[in-house]
């Protein structure tokens, strides 16, 4: 008798191993407690599926941050490039995590789970696209491809079917060799900006042909919103965010907190929802938020380390 209770109870616990490693294997992708929370080679800041929330992409998965503070995306753990969010939820490229069942490398693909899952959309296993820019409301997407293959030429090129066709921008009158980021309107599908070296230069023929916006250097982002948009720069001793108007040649000073004199930003992103809160990544992935257009500011990282 006592037998059988041992095999019974051998049984029941091999059964409770095997329901432990499956649950592990399918668990549900969501956002959690943070486990790592020193992050590093961020590539991409947004607001995610038209929420409140924001997300930065990073050479190990998605980190949300909201009302509860930062959340860390429990699998899915991609390295993503060109990261763009939109309001049904984000375009990106990329390679997949070490031992993940996905090519590399990942081409263009798309989420509507806030990255639970996203569909190959173009080029899955050919390109990886650092510069990527996607409308937010519209879905137009442009990139700028670095390796050419068949099929794509070195350049700028763009799609209005999220990636089911493209169309090669001649790019005329742009003339800079360092660009920082490309930035598509959240709804003209035909205008887009790119910052560089030498300064904004943007386009309203879907990048056929490009014009100087200022005579501002050293761009290292550049945002555009329905009605105006944000880019930042630096000198040698200072860095500056300003936001400028499409109808006016008026630029406005934002303040920044005073220990950002070194450090240039990288990444900008501002609410669709309000356009007063702004999130900053700098250079060092220090991360800050203001909500009232720079009168205050609170810092969210430092060098990397996520606050709790």
């Amino acid at each position: 008798m006592m037998r059988k209770y041992k095999v019974i109870i051998g049984l029941l616990l091999f059964i409770s191993i095997l329901t432990s490693c499956n649950s592990k294997e399918n668990e549900v992708f969501s956002y959690g407690k943070v486990k790592n929370n020193k992050v590093d080679h961020i590539h991409g800041l947004g607001y995610i599926n038209g929420g409140s929330d924001f997300v930065i992409a990073t050479h190990f998965g998605l980190y949300r941050y909201g009302k509860d503070g930062w959340k860390e995306a429990n699998s899915q753990k991609h390295d993503y490039m060109g990261f763009q969010t939109v309001r049904e939820g984000f375009f990106s490229s990329g390679h997949p995590e070490q031992g993940s069942k996905y090519k590399n490398p990942l081409g263009l693909i798309k989420s509507i789970d806030k990255g639970a899952s996203f569909e190959q959309l173009a080029f899955y296993g050919e390109l990886d696209f650092h510069y990527l820019a996607a409308g937010y409301d519209s879905n137009t997407i442009y990139v700028l491809t670095e390796n050419p293959i068949e099929g794509m030429k070195r350049g700028l090129h763009y799609s209005t079917d999220e990636g089911a066709s493209w169309t090669e921008a001649a790019m005329n009158g742009f003339n800079s060799n360092n660009i920082s980021n490309l930035s598509a309107h959240p709804t003209r599908k035909e205008l887009i900006a790119i910052g560089s070296k030498d300064g904004i230069f943007v386009s309203d023929d879907y990048g056929q042909s490009f014009q100087s916006m200022n005579d501002t250097k050293m761009i290292t982002y550049v945002t555009l919103n329905e009605t105006a948009g944000y880019y930042t720069n630096f000198n040698e001793n200072t860095v500056y965010l300003k936001s400028f108007l499409y109808d006016s040649n008026e630029e406005i000073n934002i303040q920044l907190p005073i220990d950002l004199k070194m450090d240039p930003i990288t990444f900008i992103a501002v609410n669709p929802e309000s356009q007063k809160e702004i999130v900053i990544v700098t250079n060092n992935n220090n991360i800050y938020i203001t909500k009232d257009e720079g009168l205050s500011w609170d810092k969210l990282a430092s060098n990397g380390e996520l606050a709790k």
